[in-house]
């Protein structure tokens, strides 16, 4: 998920702790409601996304990275699924999905779980991966955990996600979406950059990775996918924008 930087007051310096995605998710995820507001123009074009990219009502639908369940419910009234599951890692996050989407079956598993494939026991029409959730998936993993995406997908199935855009110079400011245009084609940029969340007197921190739009089709490439569409919105209104503008939203489908 993205969104999750947090402003410090300059009199108040808490303890900091380095955590695991799982435990900041853990510990964020009761804070989320707030992180929803902020976003809801940009929430609504992304669902609008998903809807588009789909045929008939009555598929099969997997949401990763499900988070509290929102989002979901949300889709699930646009899409009208016929079978709705989720999987989340976080084990409060997917408690609190059981309760906000009950029509979905929720799995507090990671994406890339060998046991994932048998515990969903299903192949779906429609994959959605919302709020830079690929964001918090370790790099090593990014390209198994597609694949794993891939197979489960019916044939002719669709991917929908949406990822936060390192060369987004309206949400990030100008001069850093310069620095890393700069940093990827020096190839000294990793995209890999830390999120903030203030949990109590505690901050917590967790490595979160931003994307570039060129990075974005080489994964999927690699994973056995292609573009079907990649779209860029504005991460507060969601308005269409430029590869500059925007977070990015992509439609893919096996090659």
């Amino acid at each position: 998920m993205s969104g999750t930087r947090r402003a410090m007051s300059k009199s108040s310096t808490p303890p900091t702790s380095s955590v695991t995605s799982k435990r900041f998710y853990d510990a964020y995820a009761h804070g989320y409601d707030s992180y929803m507001t902020r976003h809801e123009g940009y929430f609504e074009a992304v669902e609008g996304e998903v809807a588009a990219a789909v045929g008939q009502p009555g598929l099969a639908l997997l949401d990763v990275g499900t988070g509290t369940g929102e989002r979901l419910s949300r889709v699930v009234a646009r899409v009208r699924p016929g079978h709705v599951a989720a999987i989340d890692e976080s084990p409060e996050m997917a408690a609190l999905a059981r309760r906000n989407c009950p029509e979905a079956r929720v799995l507090a598993k990671p994406l890339g779980a060998p046991e994932l494939p048998d515990a969903l026991a299903k192949r779906f029409d429609l994959v959605t991966c919302l709020s830079n959730v690929l964001g918090h998936v370790p790099s090593a993993q990014l390209v198994p955990g597609l694949r794993q995406i891939r197979e489960l997908l019916t044939p002719g199935g669709v991917l929908v996600f949406d990822v936060n855009n390192r060369y987004n110079a309206v949400a990030y400011g100008r001069l850093s979406a310069l620095r890393n245009v700069a940093r990827d084609r020096l190839r000294s940029g990793s995209g890999d950059f830390t999120a903030s969340y203030r949990n109590g007197d505690r901050v917590l921190h967790t490595s979160v990775h931003l994307f570039s739009p060129s990075e974005v089709a080489r994964l999927l490439r690699e994973s056995g996918f292609r573009v079907a569409r990649m779209a860029f919105r504005d991460y507060s209104t969601g308005q269409a924008r430029g590869r500059f503008g925007g977070s990015i939203v992509v439609k893919a489908v096996s090659a």
